[in-house]
């Protein structure tokens, strides 16, 4: 689980799965650890709350005494209040814990505010008294010093936590304390700047600390796309763009009362505390709960491994990961025990097989975290030496598959239930580790005896349930594997790899033109295989828009002698897919399979690809699902404001239209239309294909040859319209019937061959992010609050494509959105970026496009697209070189060059009355449908 880690590992843990900040206010215990332009808004008060006269009092709503002795009080404002008396010392301690941390920061996501905050609430005694009024010192006096306690706070991924111990005789002036940094805190823009400074080199000092870099790789790999990928602490850029504004704005959304758990534990009076606590707590009012809502995980697909190089580093850090379950899931307690039959004590499994008898690794651990918000990993840890990497890796798998077989001995399973009950056990004897416990139970589940019941459960664990876990969970085929390298090492390593991989990857063309590209590798046991053809909507008219999708989707619902049901049982059998699909420059095929199922894979494909039956049954069946996603494009917000937005944009270019087609279109097709488009649109010398994957090149190089000679010869002529020219700014309102407004602006762009891709990506990071939102729009759209999403991306194709910037919000609001994007723009269309802000963009964009292209099928689609796009199949080991070298002045240029023009804005909105303005009256209006 999520807070149940050996003793050894608390310390680890804080810093690397927290990934929080312990402030230390007085402190003697606790580690120190990690926790674009921003435009000038209106300025805000420091956030002291002020509660009228007389402030309203607080009432207890409900009161509960668990079996354990512990009391839970819920206010009248939405507080909850939780009591345990301890009566082994004369001791309290005092916590008030937050669900707010780094994943739930929103459209702040990547400033690490919460840790900021965290700062700033806990920098001492602002107030005195604790009366309900805020009273304002010229010299502040440390509170703390006087109570004489120990006061720490941390942040992590979902939790923030201040506290402090001291003798039970303080404990109102403790109870005062954390009730005026909860209810009361003074945050000055004085004070925000020195702790925002002090955040930023805490930041670039963590860059030195190798167990935080390897936790945030390991983590960045395990859950991309999540904001449990990023630092707690924040990333350099959006930290250093976080204004004061922003502080205090995130601070009113998320400490409010529904949204902490007050704790106090020790020996004291259990009524008078709640007394206290209502009493202090007055005028503290409830508010809008804040938004948790949190992407899905995404989930494992084949092996993803990365290879970093960290400077100063001795041996190599390895981190495994299998995905598994969410906190409260029926599989917790046996993952937790399958842990420490693992690795917990020197007799335990993994220490003996491989530190000790192989003496592969100098340290070795695991660890089986269930987080509460969502799906969780169970994660070896190593360090060993370079030349020990690679036969330690093995090493762990096959312990793991032992355990898969033969499972674990009596003897290891009463050790090891022992020593979690007893982890579980020896920190309940401080108050301040009772309090973490209740305060985190809370939070996590909602039930304060959590922990008090998770022993029971854990005794009932059996051999075979341990063993179940390890043959449900331990997926080798579905890894996330994340290794640092000392940095010389890493360089020479990198070299190496790439000219390996150059030596290792193969081109060679057929006689009918189809160019083949194989990469056998032996690092996965997979095989992931695409053909890509150029296409897409380019082919198409008004007349065959949907014809694309059409034969790309039926052509895997039965080709050659192969019924659409055979089909489907191959790859379910094999443990793989296969899939065809309509782009806006393609039609691709992709399928992967386990690598004992590749010439089965193989001749299916080449039958899908070439010999397609295209049957009515299949067309009667794949229709009318097609026929609702159409129709579901106009459903949201941004999908139907960009498809307006390139019907009007793209007048004269096939862009205009959208890959999945015309509802009439699509529902007047015949197989046989399909089957000649078919016919018409696929050929070999248009057509690239890449296979990656565990696979004999010599073997597939022939049975490529034999089986992929069907291909029809030559190519297919594609039209190449002129790029759009605007003359004037123009605004196109469409009337919707939904209660948002959506704003797209279209600028005229350029085909994907073009090398100012390269200086517009850089200028699009520092606008709007790439990715991940930052930047400049979304400083400033969403700082105001006019935005619930908003973001700009390049968009080049075979035919010239745009820059595009879409965002969503309220109607009322959507002319201002419109003319902050547009100044945005123009500020691009004049602005030279420092050198500095060009090597943080190009980090960005580098790092994403490698997370991106780890996977068998992503590599193998990257290959292809690129050597049908004209880079050369091994493009993108040569990006690198080619961002590296763009410079200020190339950012400068291609502003000037696609941003000082005019632009082309579309609006989806229900009140469209609200742009009858001079400059607007005569915008066209599209009524609802």
């Amino acid at each position: 689980m999520d807070r149940k880690f050996t003793p050894c590992l608390v310390v680890l843990f804080i810093v690397m799965f927290l990934g929080g900040c312990v402030n230390n206010v007085n402190a003697s215990q606790g580690q120190s650890a990690p926790t674009a332009d921003s435009p000038e808004v209106q300025p805000v008060e420091p956030a002291v709350i002020v509660p009228e006269e007389p402030a309203e009092q607080l009432t207890v709503v409900d009161q509960t005494i668990t079996t354990s002795n512990v009391s839970v009080v819920t206010l009248s404002n939405g507080l909850t209040v939780i009591v345990k008396p301890l009566r082994t010392a004369p001791v309290v301690c005092v916590q008030a814990s937050l669900k707010t941390g780094s994943i739930y920061e929103n459209q702040w996501l990547g400033t690490g505010v919460s840790h900021l905050l965290e700062h700033l609430v806990a920098k001492g005694a602002v107030h005195d008294g604790g009366s309900g009024q805020a009273k304002k010192t010229e010299q502040t006096r440390d509170r703390v010093k006087d109570i004489g306690g120990q006061s720490n706070a941390f942040t992590s991924l979902a939790q923030t936590t201040y506290y402090i111990s001291a003798a039970a005789s303080k404990t109102t002036d403790c109870i005062s304390l954390i009730v005026d940094w909860m209810a009361r805190p003074e945050i000055t823009e004085e004070d925000f700047n020195r702790e925002h400074g002090v955040v930023q080199r805490e930041l670039e000092l963590g860059k030195d600390d190798a167990h935080r870099q390897s936790w945030y790789n390991h983590s960045a790999n395990v859950f991309r796309g999540h904001p449990a990928g990023l630092p707690t602490i924040g990333i350099k850029a959006p930290l250093a763009a976080l204004t004061y504004q922003e502080v205090l704005a995130y601070h009113r959304l998320t400490y409010i009362p529904q949204n902490m758990a007050f704790v106090v534990t020790g020996d004291v009076d259990v009524d008078a505390v709640i007394e206290q606590i209502r009493s202090e707590f007055a005028g503290f009012a409830p508010a809008r709960p804040p938004n948790r809502t949190l992407p899905a995980v995404e989930t494992f697909s084949g092996i993803r491994r990365t290879v970093r190089g960290q400077k100063d580093l001795k041996e190599v850090m390895q981190s495994m990961s299998f995905q598994t379950i969410p906190l409260l899931h029926e599989d917790l307690y046996a993952l937790d025990v399958l842990s420490y039959v693992l690795t917990e004590g020197k007799s335990s499994r993994l220490i003996q097989a491989i530190k000790r008898d192989q003496q592969l690794v100098t340290s070795i651990s695991s660890s089986s975290w269930t987080p509460a918000w969502g799906t969780g990993v169970f994660t070896f840890n190593f360090s060993t030496s370079s030349d020990k990497a690679d036969p330690a890796e093995k090493a762990v798998i096959a312990q793991l598959k032992e355990i898969i077989e033969s499972g674990v001995t009596e003897t290891e399973l009463t050790k090891a239930k022992r020593q979690k009950v007893a982890d579980q056990v020896y920190p309940q004897q401080t108050a301040q580790s009772q309090a973490r416990m209740l305060a985190s139970d809370f939070l996590s589940t909602g039930d304060v005896e959590f922990s008090q019941n998770y022993t029971d459960q854990i005794q009932a664990v059996t051999a075979e349930q341990v063993q179940a876990m390890a043959e449900k969970y331990f997926t080798f085929d579905r890894m996330v594997i994340s290794r640092l390298l000392p940095q010389e090492e890493f360089s020479a390593t990198a070299a190496t790899a790439a000219a390996d991989a150059q030596r290792s990857t193969e081109m060679f063309t057929l006689p009918n033109g189809l160019r083949v590209v194989l990469h056998p590798t032996d690092a996965i046991e997979l095989v992931s295989m695409t053909l890509v053809t150029a296409g897409g909507v380019l082919p198409e008219t008004e007349q065959t828009n949907g014809m694309g999708t059409l034969m790309a989707t039926l052509s895997t619902k039965g080709a050659g002698e192969r019924t659409a049901e055979q089909i489907a049982e191959f790859f379910d059998t094999a443990g793989g897919s296969i899939s065809g699909n309509c782009g806006n420059n393609t039609f691709y095929w992709r399928a992967t399979v386990l690598d004992d199922s590749f010439d089965g894979a193989l001749e299916i494909f080449a039958d899908v690809v070439q010999r397609p039956t295209f049957t009515d049954k299949e067309l009667q069946i794949a229709r009318p699902p097609l026929v609702q996603a159409i129709k579901r494009q106009d459903q949201s917000l941004i999908g139907e404001a960009v498809k307006e937005g390139f019907g009007k944009f793209f007048t004269g270019s096939p862009f205009r239209m959208r890959p999945l087609g015309d509802v009439d279109v699509v529902e007047a097709a015949t197989a046989e239309q399909i089957a000649a488009y078919h016919r018409e649109n696929v050929k070999a010398g248009s057509s690239v294909m890449a296979i990656y994957g565990n696979f004999d090149a010599a073997v597939a190089r022939e049975k490529i040859q034999e089986l992929f000679a069907e291909l029809p010869a030559g190519k297919v002529t594609l039209p190449d319209p002129p790029a759009q020219q605007l003359d004037e700014d123009i605004l196109h309102i469409k009337q919707t019937k939904k209660t948002g407004s959506a704003v797209v602006v279209l600028i005229p762009g350029m085909k994907v061959d073009n090398p100012d891709r390269f200086a517009i990506t850089v200028l699009d990071t520092i606008i709007s992010g790439f990715r991940l939102p930052s930047g400049w729009l979304h400083s400033e759209l969403r700082g105001k609050q006019l935005v619930y999403v908003v973001h700009a991306y390049n968009w080049p194709g075979l035919a010239p494509g745009a820059f595009i910037t879409y965002a969503a919000g309220e109607p009322k609001n959507a002319p201002e959105i419109v003319d902050i994007i547009k100044a945005n723009l123009t500020r691009a269309s004049q602005y030279t970026p420092t050198q500095d802000e060009i090597d943080q963009a190009v980090n960005i964009i580098l790092t994403a496009k490698l997370l991106e292209a780890q996977s068998m099928s992503e590599l193998s689609m990257t290959a292809a697209l690129n050597e049908l796009y004209g880079f050369g199949y091994d493009f993108n080991s040569k990006l690198e070189q080619f961002y590296r070298q763009v410079t200020p002045a190339d950012v400068l240029r291609v502003g000037e060059k696609y941003f000082g023009g005019k632009y082309f804005v579309v609006v989806t909105t229900p009140s469209p009355d609200i742009f009858k303005t001079a400059s607007t009256e005569n915008a066209p209006v599209e009524p609802a449908k």
